[in-house]
């Protein structure tokens, strides 16, 4: 039996600014009081290490024996499901791998864009597209009209010029609604869906599932411990201790801002709530999220 049998790796997919790193966060800390290790706080900087992220150039490059740089998208993406079945690197623990893909792109043929083979499943995280609006204009500096706009493109994508040279490549996300129903209607993996609100007003349960379906530890004292630990406000401290976090872009004040639910309803005017509403109606009603004066998605 290979290690990859042996261990099984999970992904922890989301559109981005929907709870993905507190979920990382949570996961490294649970493991932590599991291993009854020295009470020594949690370091964002160091400690975060839960697995590579799918999209990875570095990694890319080494799994599949190319340059990615040598190809276009539409040449990668078809292929970057095959990286992880020659030499794999879910090992040593680190095997919890952040997505922000969709899990297939225009490109890819109908092929999943990240590796299926031994993949034990995928925990998905989704948040009310309205706040992720909010978030995303803080996390990105943008402007909130752009990103309104980014979450109803069915093209959008992280890093999408075409030709790449950083640390990532292109990221295809789509539209928010498609985003969400890539992952939950694909039939390859199993997938848990979480929502960030209930991590916040239900945390507890919300958690509990998190652990039972990545195979953690779930025991009562373990899970609440490990809430109270990586809770926003603590988040946000232990930002400032570390000096900054080292996955905040160039010109965001913090990673780790409000955390609150509702202020996509506070800044968002009728207008683009209903338009979100309106256009994102499948993954709304799907989640339960309400659109403008408490009205279902898609209302007039």
């Amino acid at each position: 039996m290979t290690t990859i049998n042996q261990q099984g790796y999970w992904y922890l997919a989301s559109y981005p600014k929907s709870g993905n790193t507190w979920c990382r966060v949570f996961i490294t800390e649970l493991q932590r009081l599991a291993a009854l290790q020295e009470p020594e706080k949690l370091n964002l900087n160091r400690d975060l290490q839960t697995g590579t992220i799918a999209s990875s150039r570095h990694w890319l490059d080494d799994q599949l024996g190319i340059n990615c740089c040598d190809l276009s998208f539409a040449e990668l993406d078809p292929i970057r499901g095959m990286a992880g079945e020659s030499a794999l690197l879910y090992s040593e623990g680190e095997r919890f791998h952040k997505v922000h893909d969709a899990f297939v792109s225009p490109a890819s043929k109908g092929r999943p864009v990240v590796n299926t083979q031994g993949c034990q499943g995928a925990v998905y995280i989704l948040r009310h597209p309205e706040d992720v609006v909010v978030s995303l204009s803080h996390f990105f500096s943008w402007e909130l009209e752009r990103c309104l706009e980014s979450l109803v493109d069915s093209q959008a994508a992280l890093v999408p010029s075409e030709r790449h040279g950083g640390n990532q490549v292109r990221q295809h996300m789509g539209r928010w609604d498609q985003h969400v129903h890539s992952w939950l209607d694909q039939k390859q993996i199993p997938v848990l869906a979480i929502r960030y609100e209930d991590m916040l007003a239900n945390g507890v349960k919300t958690f509990t599932a998190l652990a039972q379906f990545l195979g953690l530890p779930d025991e009562a004292h373990l899970i609440e411990t490990a809430i109270s630990n990586t809770s926003i406000d603590r988040l946000k401290k232990m930002e400032d201790e570390v000096g900054g976090f080292v996955e905040k872009p160039k010109g965001c004040e913090r990673f780790f801002r409000s955390g609150r639910t509702g202020e996509g309803a506070e800044h968002l005017t009728l207008v683009q709530r209903k338009k979100l509403a309106s256009q994102l109606k499948s993954g709304m009603d799907r989640f339960g999220y309400e659109g403008p004066e408490g009205a279902s998605a898609g209302s007039d």
